[in-house]
């Protein structure tokens, strides 16, 4: 067989390989723009409360609105995905992600922007236990945290990308024509997946025979026995993974999206300025990913080392940045570094859950877990909405920095547990995609 298949040594990405030019690139950009889309009203949230007349709590409201969707479609959407159905399900729910983000352009009433943001969530909330499924089918064991570390890549990269361009076009036009031209991509991306992806190498007629085969004889060399649906979740180790999650979600969402509002306050700068300095923390947590990614790929340690570290520096800043008054510059690097520290283990972290998920239950397990951190995303906004003073909008991000730092210190225990059964430091300890199993 080609050296191109079997180069066990260094996995990595092959364009010329159907799994990632026809699966792994595509899915790359359909979760850029799914985040694009979720994330770009953040920027907006200024105007929106200037022209609706909106307080911090209604826009607080507003941000957590797209999550009580998103957590009602995430373990359905996964259960539907692993009966065959993960690509269908992507490409109607971003036909509907486009509809529902430009309407958030045209919407003036607080009520339906609500509905609008709920229904946004429902169809976002199927896409990520979706991808799982085709992870699992499309990717050798060996290369599925990379095919996983590409796709995370896009929720920090797409907010740096995101914020200046927003900004610009709120600048040039207003933040309603920026909901609308930002929409557009969603559509295009759901007529590309429909022509470009397949459910499964075996049922897919354009890849290699070999490399179908390739497929077939390795992806199931690092994943669990397949389970009944009851005794899946009957696992102790995938609610305390969905309670990690829900912590973790909270500074991750609260962060993601009250950063420029928080900013704009903290320099008094107008669109294009604050987009410019909002994208410069998410920049830095997609370098940040690629490194703490590849360190746990190539270190003999394992995975909870590269999780806890980033959590707790994350725990660390926020609560620093709340009880210090060490000025806007140092407070603005703390907030820097919260960022990209949050972001960093996203990889590992959803590479680790599928490790320990079912096959056959995969899709709603990380369904699951996506469930619960989502929940954090409906707690997280809230609360710096509820807490926020009139002159400092991350006056409550304290709070979430407690919350992560209590994620770092579960997250610890288990890589404790893990290494005492698993022999920590052997190299079969740890799969060689960053994942140490958690019995």
């Amino acid at each position: 067989m080609s050296d191109l298949y079997t180069n066990e040594r260094k996995p990595r990405i092959d364009l010329r390989m159907s799994r990632w030019s026809r699966i792994g690139v595509p899915l790359f950009v359909t979760y850029f723009v799914c985040f694009m889309d979720r994330t770009n009203i953040g920027v907006a949230s200024p105007h929106m409360a200037d022209e609706l007349q909106l307080g911090a709590a209604a826009i607080g409201l507003i941000f957590s609105a797209f999550f009580w969707g998103y957590v009602l479609s995430g373990v359905p959407g996964g259960a539907w995905a692993n009966k065959g159905h993960a690509k269908t399900l992507i490409v109607v729910c971003m036909v509907v992600i486009g509809i529902s983000a430009g309407a958030t352009g045209i919407l003036h009433d607080l009520p339906l922007l609500l509905v609008d943001r709920v229904v946004l969530g429902l169809a976002e909330g199927a896409i990520f236990p979706a991808f799982a499924v085709l992870f699992l089918n499309w990717f050798p064991s060996r290369e599925r945290a990379l095919a996983v570390a590409l796709t995370m890549y896009t929720i920090p990269l797409s907010a740096a990308i995101m914020a200046p361009i927003a900004g610009w076009l709120i600048d040039i036009a207003d933040w309603r024509w920026m909901f609308i031209i930002q929409a557009i991509p969603a559509i295009l991306v759901a007529v590309w997946l429909h022509f470009a992806a397949s459910e499964s190498p075996e049922r897919d007629t354009r890849i290699r025979s070999d490399e179908r085969n390739y497929i077939l004889a390795h992806r199931d060399t690092a994943t669990s026995e397949d389970s009944s649906f009851l005794k899946a979740f009957s696992q102790p180790r995938i609610w305390v993974f969905g309670f990690v999650y829900f912590l973790w979600a909270m500074g991750i969402y609260a962060i993601t999206l009250w950063l420029p509002t928080v900013i704009k306050g903290m320099t008094g700068s107008g669109s294009s300025t604050v987009g410019i300095l909002t994208s410069i923390p998410f920049f830095l947590a997609t370098v940040a990913t690629f490194f703490v990614t590849r360190m746990s790929v190539t270190s003999q340690r394992s995975i909870g080392i590269y999780i806890y570290i980033p959590l707790l520096l994350t725990g660390t800043a926020l609560v620093i940045q709340h009880f210090l008054s060490l000025g806007t510059i140092v407070d603005y690097l703390l907030l820097v570094i919260a960022t990209a520290s949050i972001y960093s283990a996203l990889a590992i972290w959803w590479t680790w859950v599928m490790q320990i998920s079912p096959k056959n239950q995969a899709g709603a397990a990380v369904g699951f877990v996506n469930v619960c951190g989502n929940l954090g995303g409906i707690v997280g906004p809230m609360i710096i909405g509820l807490v926020a003073t009139s002159s400092d909008s991350a006056s409550g991000f304290y709070i979430l920095g407690v919350a992560v730092l209590l994620a770092a210190a579960i997250v610890f225990v288990l890589h404790r547990v893990s290494d005492a059964s698993s022999g920590d430091t052997q190299p079969d300890s740890r799969p060689t995609d960053s994942v140490s199993v958690i019995d």
